[in-house]
């Protein structure tokens, strides 16, 4: 998935799947830099390999 893509989303709450990983994530995307995409959750932030993302959807509020 291209970062430029990705970067629209910067500031939206997402359910990002990387598919056969079988790893939802589920907050606000705040960042993306080279490879990574940093996430805002419930539990804190995390960082995704955009590399191994298969799927971004936005949730409505």
């Amino acid at each position: 998935m291209s970062n430029e893509i990705i970067k629209k989303y910067i500031g939206k709450n997402c359910i990002i799947s990387t598919g056969t990983f079988g790893i939802n994530v589920v907050g606000k995307i705040i960042s993306v830099e080279e490879n990574w995409i940093e996430v805002e959750t419930k539990k804190g932030n995390e960082l995704i390999n955009a590399e191994f993302v298969q799927s971004i959807k936005i949730k409505s509020n």
